[in-house]
């Protein structure tokens, strides 16, 4: 672990061991604190660029609520470098998987949680989460703040629901930061 705060460079170059020390013992972000942000996203894994290296993550309430969702970025080969540029369709970026933000001691207890009770929590199982969007429903994200109090990035470990409710498997790490106000409202309906 570095003597200086993590940076979004500093952190995209460490392993699986770091991250899984920072999820341990670091605290979660504040929900309040993400709303009317959006993040650009990396994944860390080579399994989680199967869909797409770059991202974005914004966050807004929804009906009172605390909320997330997701943006496609066009892929530049430059992995945690580089510009996230949004993929547009009719002049509005593509926005899909929608999530709700909390912490992980109020969300349904979950196996792999167990080892993490002071994270933060992605729950993509989510009623507006429907049509094509319905797969999206089967991921969980633990979320921590690698830098105590710093909402401006985020690690997190992504896993996914498998065979039945309850059984799920690690998916990837990834990246939240550069973090900037939202642009486009998501449409959450």
């Amino acid at each position: 672990m570095p003597n200086e705060p993590w940076t979004y460079e500093t952190l995209a170059q460490t392993d699986a061991a770091t991250f899984e020390t920072i999820l341990k013992t670091g605290t979660a972000p504040d929900p309040e604190q993400l709303n009317g942000w959006i993040y650009c996203g990396w994944n860390h894994e080579y399994v989680g660029k199967l869909s797409g290296e770059k991202f974005k993550k914004g966050f807004r309430k929804y009906n009172g609520q605390n909320y997330g969702f997701n943006e496609l970025c066009e892929q530049d080969n430059q992995k945690y470098q580089g510009d996230w540029k949004v993929r547009m369709l009719n002049g509005r970026p593509i926005q899909l998987g929608y999530f709700k933000v909390d912490l992980v001691k109020d969300e349904p207890p979950e196996p792999f949680y167990a080892d993490y009770p002071q994270l933060g929590s992605f729950n993509y199982n989510v009623d507006i989460d429907q049509g094509p969007n319905y797969p999206f429903r089967l991921i969980r994200d633990l979320v921590v703040l690698p830098n105590p109090g710093d909402h401006s990035l985020m690690l997190c470990k992504a896993h996914i629901e498998i065979l039945h409710p309850n059984l799920y498997f690690f998916f990837c790490y990834f990246l939240l930061g550069h973090r900037l106000p939202i642009d486009f409202e998501p449409t959450y309906t």
